[in-house]
């Protein structure tokens, strides 16, 4: 009997050793993020521009939705950035002397404004970096490049700078140089959640309430700004000897949001997901990028290399996309002189069944061709013409190799319609293959 216990303690201290551990789940919080406004010291930069790019700004943090907000007026140049972190490491200090006004650069600051935002968690100060709007000779089109640096200030950590985002951003059109500015304002909304997500103090943690099947409840929902097709890693471990022993275990996908619980699928999981198991956000711009090769039969056969762009974020089953693809048959040169591109565009919808890694999804959309032109100098340019029409289907199998690739093959159809006489049909059956990067 003495043997059989000490065997059984054995076993079960072994079982205990190799079981994967889970430390106690945090939760996050809503974050009170102060933000100046926009500062530009030193660049030429249109009024309405720098209104629009405030506007942008603001909105980007309001629609993330974990952080209560604080708005400022006052805009740091450079130079203003770093007084006013300094002032910040010095207000820490017992024999600090309050100034009725405190200058950084050209901003100024009273007691009580100054107060309020050492009263908040954390200061946001996007300031402009490089703004540049041109014509270019070249591509014949108006350029605009903006490049922002938004510093994050921890001020309960005594003005320590949490994260530093790059953000850089450009627009084009050929007639107007205010919509060419525009475009490039309208990308940074995008690009800017993405590099706030990426930071580590900014990170949803959170964990699973209940398991049913192959899908979890998982705490927080609207109330913290989650969305359809958000990407949670399953953490197991906890502290060692005071050190972070911390590994992912899997991976789980929003399929449905509520006011403060979401539901969601379980792509693999090398742990048993139970009650209070950690979960932690996998920050990505919410694209899937996915180049391939079709070879299409008919009476004129196709060699199609492109790629698709799914908007992944804020979807789950149905995903809208958008693709570009060049049958390289249908290329022509005029002795050596110019060079015809056609490129194909598609615009449709796919439906993503999953099963867990390996998922099954049929997609189709509809598009037209434009023509690429090039000279013999090497000066490329889009044009206005319009060679073919057309569309596809497919049904695509992929599966899953990383948490951010798969592979993939996939059989259907192209078709498309010349409707002009330098150019022909093509398509038919086809099949090809691919990888996809979740980005």
């Amino acid at each position: 009997m003495k043997r059989t216990a000490a065997l059984g303690a054995l076993v079960l201290a072994l079982a205990l050793a190799t079981a994967p551990a889970f430390a106690a789940p945090t939760v996050s919080e809503k974050q009170d993020v102060a933000i100046f406004a926009l500062g530009y010291y030193g660049w030429a930069i249109p009024y309405e521009t720098l209104g629009n790019i405030d506007l942008e700004i603001q909105k980007v943090f309001v629609d993330l939705g974990r952080f209560n907000i604080i708005g400022v007026t006052q805009r740091l140049s450079s130079g203003g950035l770093e007084q006013f972190i300094a002032t910040l490491r010095k207000a820490k200090e017992a024999n600090f002397v309050m100034p009725e006004k405190y200058q950084f650069g050209e901003a100024i600051l009273t007691e009580a404004e100054f107060n309020k935002l050492v009263g908040a968690f954390i200061v946001a100060a996007p300031v402009v970096t490089n703004f540049n709007s041109y014509y270019d000779q070249k591509r014949v089109e108006w350029v605009t490049e903006i490049k922002t640096n938004v510093t994050f200030i921890d001020v309960a950590g005594g003005g320590k700078v949490l994260a530093i985002s790059e953000v850089q951003t450009s627009g084009s059109n050929k007639q107007n140089q205010n919509a060419s500015i525009q475009n490039a304002i309208d990308a940074i909304p995008m690009q800017l959640q993405y590099e706030i997500r990426k930071i580590p103090a900014f990170q949803i943690n959170t964990r699973v309430l209940a398991v049913s099947g192959n899908e979890i409840k998982m705490q927080l929902g609207q109330n913290m700004g989650i969305k359809k097709g958000d990407e949670y890693s399953v953490i197991v471990g906890g502290i060692v000897e005071g050190f972070k022993d911390e590994r992912e275990a899997g991976l789980v996908v929003i399929k449905d949001v509520g006011a403060e619980v979401s539901t969601a699928a379980v792509v693999y999981s090398s742990a048993k997901l139970t009650k209070d198991v950690q979960l932690r956000e996998i920050p990505r711009m919410g694209i899937d990028l996915e180049p391939y090769i079709h070879l299409v039969g008919g009476e004129a056969k196709a060699f199609l290399p492109g790629f698709r762009a799914v908007v992944s974020r804020g979807f789950y089953g149905f995903r809208p996309y958008v693709g570009l693809q060049v049958p390289l048959g249908q290329m022509w040169s005029f002795f050596g002189l110019a060079t015809f591109i056609p490129v194909s565009a598609v615009f449709g919808g796919e439906y993503n069944l999953s099963l867990g890694r390996l998922s099954l999804t049929p997609y189709g959309g509809v598009g037209a061709s434009y023509v690429y032109y090039m000279d013999a100098s090497g000066t490329s340019t889009e044009t206005n013409y319009f060679p073919h029409i057309g569309g596809q289907a497919y049904l695509r199998a992929s599966y899953l190799l990383t948490r951010d690739m798969k592979v993939f093959a996939e059989v259907g159809a192209d078709y498309w319609i010349a409707i002009s006489s330098f150019f022909e049909n093509y398509g038919g059956l086809g099949f090809g293959a691919g990888i996809a990067f979740k980005l």
